[in-house]
């Protein structure tokens, strides 16, 4: 029967420690010592990780108040005390918070009101259960997009009721704890982590009373690398109403497209301008002479994105032809004779304007570099502008006006 009572206590042994004890940690008030007080000859105990429980034979009738507990050990082999219970009738007390896998020697006294303590008890060796072993598996997957998965083989243990989780950098002199995950037939754990980052990872067993095992091996693992950076890229300065791009490839298994970002001011930040899985693009832009600043970067199919380029690359339309210089403008006895050249190879037309008189002419589709006006009236005073007209029907500003003189 009283094995009986000291498994109820010990089946939830917090309860045990408020119901079945009373316990001072105090030192007796007298050291004297007294032959007919009974010793606690039959001293029954079961232990588990990290308690140990006692019971013993009730000593309802003796002339005592109470009993002593003491306790040694390997590490502490002097007997010292541990708890004074000062009720008689007390047959059960748990000594809580002890080590786990450690051997442990107790012994009882009993004593009454004046603080005269009896002999020598029993002495008694009990050894706490050992912690949990290590996971005998465990394992990182390497090379997944911003995160780090562990996984484990479940506890066999069933004291088992979660696992600790701690990681550190390589430099790193300590783990630091990171994530606790309940219930022992859980098996994996994900860190969400940078790109292309490394840490040290280690997983422990903790069992329902707190007691946490040994740690299993270190694993080293890193996350998946951000794509290769866009090198080689060019725009065109040339082209009528649109910039091309062009870039090099990388040689990359997991790509999936490109991002093309752009700014026309570089007081602008860069805003995505395209998606594509080719490496050119043809961007509309209209206006002359009109520039965008550009980056390229590469997206794999894990959605990760290559570092932006820290230097953009500009591109322009084709601006306006030059305009035109005049170089002779002269009254003769035929009309007013001009003269012109070009400032680059692109007119193959031109316009002349002529300003004075009742009424400002234009003079169009002038294949050559020479004009003879021969409707300017005598004694009336002109000035003449020519533009320049590509291929592209692009003019050019008006050149210069000069006056005709004689």
């Amino acid at each position: 029967m009283r094995q009986f009572h000291l498994s109820i206590c010990l089946a939830s042994l917090t309860l045990l420690f408020s119901a079945c004890s009373v316990v001072e940690l105090t030192t007796p008030k007298q050291t004297q010592l007294n032959e007919s007080l009974p010793k606690v000859q039959n001293l029954k105990s079961i232990s588990d990780l990290s308690n140990v429980a006692f019971e013993w034979e009730p000593l309802y009738g003796e002339n005592i108040q109470g009993f002593y507990l003491y306790r040694s050990s390997e590490k502490e082999p002097q007997m010292k005390l541990v708890a004074t219970i000062k009720d008689k009738f007390q047959t059960h007390y748990v000594d809580t918070k002890l080590e786990s896998g450690t051997k442990y020697q107790y012994m009882m006294k009993t004593f009454n009101e004046q603080g005269h303590f009896s002999e020598e008890g029993q002495v008694i060796e009990i050894a706490t259960q050992p912690r949990p072993e290590p996971l005998a598996f465990v394992q990182a997957i390497t090379n997944l997009p911003e995160r780090i998965k562990l996984i484990w083989r479940p506890h066999t243990d069933l004291r088992v009721n979660a696992y600790i989780i701690e990681k550190k950098r390589v430099e790193d002199k300590k783990f630091a704890k990171i994530g606790e995950v309940k219930n022992r037939l859980s098996a994996e754990f994900i860190d969400e982590v940078k790109a292309n980052e490394n840490f040290l990872y280690r997983v422990s067993a903790l069992t329902f009373d707190g007691i946490q095992s040994e740690p299993s091996e270190v694993l080293n693992s890193t996350s998946k690398a951000l794509p290769p950076e866009i090198t080689h890229l060019s725009a065109s300065n040339d082209l009528n109403g649109k910039i091309i791009l062009s870039w090099d490839t990388p040689v990359y298994e997991d790509f999936s497209y490109f991002k093309i970002y752009a700014t026309s001011s570089s007081f602008l930040p860069f805003t995505l301008l395209a998606k594509t899985d080719k490496n050119n693009y043809e961007d509309i832009v209209q206006g002359a002479g009109e520039s965008k600043q550009y980056k390229i970067t590469m997206v794999d199919k894990d959605g990760l994105e290559s570092p932006m380029p820290k230097k953009s690359v500009e591109g322009k339309t084709l601006g306006l032809p030059a305009s035109p210089s005049i170089i002779l403008a002269q009254i003769t006895s035929e009309g007013i004779v001009l003269e012109w050249v070009d400032n680059d190879n692109r007119a193959v037309e031109y316009e002349v304007r002529r300003y004075g008189g009742e009424q400002n002419a234009v003079f169009k589709g002038i294949k050559e570099k020479r004009l003879r006006d021969i409707k300017a009236l005598a004694g009336v005073e002109y000035s003449y502008e020519v533009i320049g007209i590509d291929e592209l029907g692009q003019r050019s500003a008006p050149s210069s006006r000069v006056k005709a003189a004689q």
